[in-house]
């Protein structure tokens, strides 16, 4: 595990000889899975600059929008976990601070080395009142992630529990990239 910054963010990465895999301590995404052969990383990355959500600021950081979305978009890339809803908040809950697809996103994360494959990464949702954790294990080009969560209210309350993976360029190319999916419906 080696800390670094990943196009000026915070970040740690977990690598073997043939993947490497980057993640953002600001949100917790999962920025970079690369197959070191081909040197490609199939996630996608945001063509605007990329802040720590921390040091988002409305006022200042114009360019991110003015809505609930704006935090998660001033530091999303890749693959984001969407933890404990997905989607927009109400109107009473982005007035209360929630932001599009939960805290998740938008929140520091504690990560740690377990061993020479593994990294634990922790993150507190005060709003929320839950803790979420995940592993991350690299096994030759297999990445295994394992997540709990922890609900530290005393009522039991249903959350929604969403991997938002988003793939872009080189992996996708406009033109050349068709997905074929005959989709009429969602759960």
């Amino acid at each position: 595990m080696a800390e670094l910054k990943y196009r000026g963010r915070r970040a740690v990465s977990l690598e073997n000889e043939k993947v490497r895999v980057t993640l953002l301590a600001g949100g917790g995404h999962i920025a970079e899975i690369t197959l070191k052969q081909k040197n490609v990383n199939p996630l996608w990355t945001p063509h605007w600059p990329s802040i720590e959500p921390r040091d988002f600021d409305p006022a200042v950081h114009t360019g991110y929008g003015a809505g609930a979305e704006s935090r998660l978009l001033a530091g999303i890339m890749g693959h984001n976990l969407c933890f404990d809803f997905f989607g927009p908040p109400s109107e009473e809950e982005a007035a209360a601070g929630l932001t599009v697809h939960g805290e998740a996103s938008v929140v520091d994360w504690d990560v740690a080395a377990e061993g020479n494959d593994t990294l634990r990464a922790r993150a507190e949702l005060p709003l929320a009142g839950m803790r979420v954790e995940r592993r991350l294990r690299l096994r030759d080009t297999v990445l295994e992630i394992e997540e709990t969560a922890e609900n530290q209210t005393a009522p039991d309350r249903p959350v929604g529990w969403t991997q938002h993976v988003t793939l872009g360029p080189p992996f996708l190319a406009p033109g050349r990239t068709v997905f074929d999916a005959p989709a009429t419906r969602s759960k």
